[in-house]
């Protein structure tokens, strides 16, 4: 890859200029504002500097971030209107006042008390698409915040995530292997993955989701990550069968503060991150950002190398009161060695029992390193072989997500909001004839795959009241192109062959909201259109049944969603209900995919596949105790996989098949998970903080999963998980944070083998600390450690060893 020359650009004294007055826009264009101030402060009445002050619009959930000064002080500017105020300080919780209303030319005084006592208060905007008090929240959604991966010292967006109800979190293997995330017994590619509200897909995968990035999301600068238990395509569309992840970007305001910091341990882990936020002119200009960079020298096993160079950033520049346009941007650049699969060798099937489920025994570290070698190794009581080293296999990827957005608050009860989000993805992987595996080519081969997906939506919101419309737009082009190639020497007999698929949707949604009741009930109604339109595709290295057809359109989808709750504010309880259908499109690969050996052609995709079509229902209760220092809540959910996309071989016959396929994708029925859910927030002291969740979950297939075993069991699913987090702050200065994580026994099937394994969950302790020194007026030294799987825990995910006992040391300059 050739470098980016840098170039230095000089400014011209009339570029200077117009610069200079688009940040000191004439007042008059101000006219219309209005400002709301205050001063924030501790329970004993102490000014708590670099607090962050969000103002949410009720109108269209745009939020106006700031933080208190040197003294505590505020201000914000912002149109009219009615509006959520929400404070939050590291070492604090939240507060959050309700229906703050601004008018034209007042400056409306909120000072804020921050206590420790309580619960956080959340606002949370995912689950409706607008602004709510978790009080008035009618689906099940949950919220981690920066602090909260900051105590347990998360660098992976993944890993915060574990203790969320209803997901399952798997990574196979060390830093930067394979991960995915399971919501409520469905599949990876059941939950939607959005940044900042839009969605992050990867066009080249064969479910075309966000599955083969997951791991390479890296804490840089996210602000939150909020979560959507239930079905949400009516507002999100694909794929949100399960629900909807969105990782949330740092929106900086106020004055100029940030971090630096390096840390270095086990596995041969080094990471550095910087970023920074503020604003410019009050805060007409904020921006936040950030940079990571993560290397892992050797991983798991001797040969594991892992690096991740991350950036995030966002802007926003209000032209006028009313008017603002914003971009924000998520990129990442790795690179992995990657191992091979799991196996089972025919020393080891001694060991396996005559009938039933294998117990997943793992082949130890000190003789799996005699098998890769070729060299006669102890069986013991081994049942399988974990993912082994490939010594030229490996992975190269790079994502971009960046995103445009023009806000216009018509009037304080109407706006609207246009957004352009571009989605670009690259994966190489290379393997050589150097490793173990029956599969690795005789010669050297690189595969690439590249993707993109460009969104133009248009959104409008309107408030009457207590009624709020939402409405929209949105035009979606998703391509695929795909290059295969190796290095034999003979030209004639080289692979070489590419592909290039794309598809088109149009879709409508609209939501109406109703708070009844002074906003003690809450219901929901949303619905969602999507149509699909597919080009021809254009593929080198031999012909197809698809060359030179025009293809009728593809099945439509259509969902919706009903959701209630009621808050009983003299019991502090919350009922809450939401029924809905989901829906996942088929990716281009599904549709229109061929793979090409030898000179001959494989036919895999068929292009009339209907989305896949779920449905759900979920009931729960919230109850608040101890003057809001405990929250219990309670969950019962059921989802219905209708219609799925599988890919099958021995199912399709060729003489009947369109494009005469042996094998391929093809529409078939689902499955049914269903379940309860159970989590508890606790303040029992000042400087103690406790959450903890416990997930059952039953997830049955329609069809067979384990033929041999006559099983329909759902594969790789836990049927009880269970997560705790202490936080102990003591003092100022010193917190200490406690994570215990716990999954039961799953089945899972290897392609080597026709047996069915039974592997034993995940139990997984972490430990770290944090000391923080002040240096001076907002600025501080932040000493920090980590200890992983405490305990030493050995155990296996999907056959990928995971990592026994490491820890990190670190260091931080907070400004």
């Amino acid at each position: 890859m050739q470098p980016i020359p840098n170039h230095r650009v000089r400014k011209t004294p009339r570029q200077c200029f117009v610069l200079l007055c688009f940040l000191l826009t004439p007042s008059w264009l101000f006219a219309q504002s209005a400002t709301i101030r205050g001063a924030v402060s501790d329970a004993q009445g102490n000014a708590v500097a670099g607090a962050a002050v969000r103002l949410y619009a009720r109108s269209s959930a745009a939020a106006i971030v700031t933080t208190s000064a040197g003294d505590g002080s505020y201000l914000v500017t912002a149109t009219p209107g009615a509006y959520l105020l929400e404070v939050e300080a590291p070492e604090f919780g939240l507060a959050t006042i309700n229906h703050v209303q601004l008018e034209a030319g007042r400056d409306s005084v909120h000072d804020v008390a921050l206590t420790l006592s309580s619960l956080r208060t959340r606002i949370v905007v995912t689950a409706s698409g607008n602004a709510e008090r978790v009080e008035e929240v009618s689906k099940a959604s949950d919220v981690v915040d920066a602090q909260q991966m900051r105590d347990r010292q998360e660098y992976l967006l993944a890993e915060g995530l574990r203790g969320v109800p209803g997901l399952r979190v798997q990574q196979l293997g060390g830093p930067g292997s394979q991960t995915s995330i399971k919501m409520r017994g469905l599949r990876s590619y059941d939950t939607a993955i959005l940044i900042d509200g839009l969605r992050f897909r990867d066009a080249a995968s064969t479910q075309s989701d966000a599955s083969a990035f997951l791991q390479d999301l890296a804490v840089v600068d996210t602000d939150r990550i909020e979560v959507l238990r239930g079905s949400g395509s009516s507002l999100y569309g694909t794929h949100a069968m399960g629900g909807v992840v969105d990782i949330q970007t740092g929106q900086g305001g106020g004055e100029t503060h940030g971090e630096i910091s390096a840390e270095g341990g086990g596995l041969g882990f080094l990471r550095g991150l910087a970023r920074a936020g503020g604003g410019l002119a009050q805060d007409r200009f904020v921006y936040s950002g950030g940079v990571s960079h993560i290397n892992v020298r050797h991983g798991v096993d001797p040969f594991d190398p892992y690096r991740n160079t991350t950036g995030q950033g966002f802007a926003r520049y209000h032209l006028t009161p009313r008017v603002s346009l914003s971009g924000r941007i998520f990129a990442g650049n790795t690179f992995v060695a990657t191992n091979e699969s799991p196996t089972v060798d025919d020393a080891l099937v001694a060991n396996h029992p005559a009938s039933g489920p294998v117990p997943a025994i793992g082949l130890p570290s000190g003789q799996l390193r005699l098998y890769e070698a070729g060299t006669a190794f102890d069986a013991g009581q081994a049942t399988f072989i974990p993912a082994f080293n490939d010594p030229d296999n490996h992975r190269a990827s790079s994502f971009f997500a960046g995103a445009l957005v023009l806000a216009h608050e018509l009037s304080p009860t109407m706006s609207y909001r246009v957004s352009y989000h571009a989605v670009d993805t690259h994966r190489s992987h290379r393997d050589g004839p150097a490793g173990l595996s029956a599969f690795d080519p005789i010669f050297s081969s690189d595969s690439l795959f590249n993707g993109r997906i460009d969104t133009l939506r248009a959104r409008g919101d309107h408030q009457a009241g207590p009624q709020s419309l939402t409405f929209g737009y949105e035009f979606e082009r998703e391509s695929f192109d795909s290059l295969n190639r190796d290095e034999n020497p003979d030209a004639v007999q080289a692979v070489n062959d590419s592909g290039s698929i794309s598809q088109t949707s149009h879709a409508a949604f609209v939501q109406d909201q109703l708070r009844l009741f002074d906003g003690r009930l809450q219901l929901s109604l949303s619905g969602r259109a999507q149509g699909f339109r597919l080009s021809t595709p254009e593929f080198h290295g031999g012909s197809t049944p698809y060359d030179g057809l025009e293809f009728e359109s593809p099945d439509a989808a259509f969902t919706g969603d009903v959701s209630a709750a009621y808050f009983f504010r003299s019991s502090g309880t919350k009922l809450r209900a939401h029924a809905g259908n989901a829906y996942r499109a088929p990716a281009a690969f599904e549709r229109l995919g061929v793979s090409f050996f030898a000179g001959s052609v494989s036919v895999w995709g068929d292009p009339g596949l209907s989305p896949e079509r779920s449905v759900s229902f979920d009931a729960g209760v919230d109850q608040w105790l101890a003057d809001s220092r405990i929250r219990l809540s309670a969950t019962y959910f059921y989802t219905a996989l209708q219609e799925v996309v599988v890919f099958d071989f021995g199912i399709i016959d060729p003489a009947q098949d369109p494009y005469g396929r042996f094998g391929g994708y093809r529409n078939t029925g689902g499955g049914l998970a269903r379940g309860l859910e159970f989590s508890v927030s606790a303040t029992p002291t000042t400087s103690l903080n406790l959450t903890g969740s416990y997930t059952y979950t039953n997830s049955d297939s329609r069809t067979l999963t384990a033929p041999s075993e006559n099983f329909r069991k759902v594969l790789g699913v836990s049927d009880h998980m269970f997560s705790l987090s202490v936080v102990q702050r003591l003092g100022r200065s010193v917190d200490v944070a406690f994570d215990f994580y716990a999954a039961s026994k799953y089945p899972l099937t290897f392609f080597s083998s026709q047996r069915l394994f039974e592997f034993d969950g995940p139990v997984k302790a972490d430990l770290a600390l944090n000391y923080t020194r002040p240096v001076g007026e907002g600025k501080s030294l932040r000493f920090y450690g980590k200890l992983d799987n405490l305990f030493d825990n050995t155990y296996w995910e999907n056959g990928f060893t995971a990592p026994g006992v490491w820890g990190i040391a670190g260091v931080g300059f907070n400004f």
